[in-house]
């Protein structure tokens, strides 16, 4: 990815934030700036060519189904579903000459259904149906659009999970372990490299089989 700009934008810090890598994808080429809005990160990255753009904030409140509040359905959408959406059109304005790659970060939620968190469950399945048809949209662009689902990832998102259903976790995904959140960058580069150039609108599990086991 010689010579190519990629950009992540994190929504759920205090301040939006953006990682903007130039060159190789890696940690030593890459700088995060905190920003106070949409309209001044347009106008202070959005200038020269980007090839690929990761949405990978999101939020969760779990609660009793009739104890949720607006307040937080509200929220989980304008995190998890509405800034996928606004900045994927804004971003593939910028890369509708030189095409370019679009990832979004979906979840096993996408596919199941889990107890007590409607917001989260119903946006990463919103999500899930907005990459398609932002493939559609954009395919005449060369513009990619996937998703990469990771499955049960040690986070601080996790860290209830981890404590309180480690085992039981464990003993459902194939490879008996939960994942790092290092077993997700190779299929991250892959989707945003020319490696993956005919695939697009695709659902990308990382989850060490955890969709796959039955009984």
């Amino acid at each position: 990815m010689n010579k190519k700009k990629t950009i992540g934008i994190d929504y759920s810090l205090s301040s939006p934030a953006i990682c903007v890598c130039k060159g190789p994808f890696k940690l030593s080429n890459c700088r995060i700036y905190y920003l106070t809005n949409v309209k001044k990160y347009e106008g202070d990255f959005y200038n020269g060519k980007i090839n690929g753009l990761v949405n990978c904030a999101g939020v969760t409140f779990g609660n009793d189904l009739f104890e949720y509040t607006n307040n937080d359905w509200n929220k989980t959408y304008e995190v998890n579903l509405k800034a996928p959406y606004e900045l994927s059109r804004k971003v593939a304005k910028h890369m509708k000459q030189n095409g370019g790659s679009i990832i979004n970060i979906t979840s096993l939620n996408s596919e199941l259904g889990f107890p007590n968190n409607p917001a989260y469950i119903s946006t990463k399945g919103g999500l899930k149906q907005l990459t398609k048809s932002l493939a559609v949209d954009l395919g005449k662009y060369n513009i990619r659009v996937n998703n990469l689902g990771p499955g049960y990832i040690k986070t601080n998102m996790t860290k209830q999970g981890w404590k309180n259903n480690r085992k039981k976790i464990e003993d459902r995904t194939i490879l008996g372990r939960w994942g790092e959140s290092s077993d997700l960058v190779g299929t991250a580069i892959f989707l945003l490299s020319e490696a993956s150039s005919y695939i697009t609108g695709q659902d990308i599990y990382v989850d060490g089989g955890y969709l796959t086991k039955g009984l």
